[in-house]
């Protein structure tokens, strides 16, 4: 009986231990992908301009590509255990190609891509060792740099603005140790709806 005691103890302060470790993990650096609200106004945008726009000048867009919103992002776990402060960096990019409508010759192409910068804060409503239930804020910069090419006179454009950006993720969850992966719901640049790997030390 006593032996069993000795290893049921032991076995509860390795737990404890394991725990402990866990809970002094502060830093955390996570890659996510999803599709961010530039992508999609893009799509609509094209979605409604186009039919005017090709009635008008006998071309069109076709050929869309899309590279989805790349996202990395680094926490810091403050000593209150609900509240991790940090930022998020993010690439997305959009293209098409222009087309004559009578004769479906290729006569130029377009590019966009989007490199946001946010400082962020998430806050924990549940942060357990293996499970996390978050909402996130973040808020910062955009740049937009756009090129295009007209083949059929052999010129080349580009130009680059700067946007306010941001990213509201109301339901966050994260499941896992020090390797966890997590999935949010909401809306601005990192994505509607995205999903990604993390890891704690």
């Amino acid at each position: 009986m006593k032996k069993y005691f000795v290893m049921v103890v032991a076995a509860m302060m390795a737990t404890m231990n394991v725990n402990a470790q866990n809970e002094d993990l502060k830093h955390e650096i996570g890659v996510s992908y999803g599709g961010g609200i530039s992508l999609i106004a893009d799509g609509i945008g094209n979605a409604v301009g186009r039919g005017l726009w090709e009635g008008i000048t006998g071309y069109e867009w076709t050929n869309d590509k899309q590279f989805g919103t790349l996202a990395v992002e680094y926490f810091y776990h403050t000593n209150d255990p609900k509240l991790a402060v940090g930022g998020i960096v993010t690439y997305s990019q959009y293209g098409e190609d222009v087309v004559k409508k009578d004769s479906r010759q290729v006569t130029g192409e377009r590019t966009r891509r989007y490199i946001s910068v946010m400082p962020s804060v998430k806050y924990y409503w549940v942060n357990k060792n293996h499970f996390g239930l978050y909402t996130k804020v973040a808020a910062g910069a955009m740049l937009l740099s756009e090129k295009s090419k007209d083949k059929e006179i052999n010129k080349d454009e580009s130009n680059s603005k700067i946007y306010f950006m941001g990213q509201l993720s109301p339901v966050g969850v994260e499941f896992g140790g020090k390797f966890r992966g997590f999935v949010e719901a909401g809306f601005g640049e990192q994505g509607i709806v995205l999903a990604g790997l993390k890891y704690k030390f």
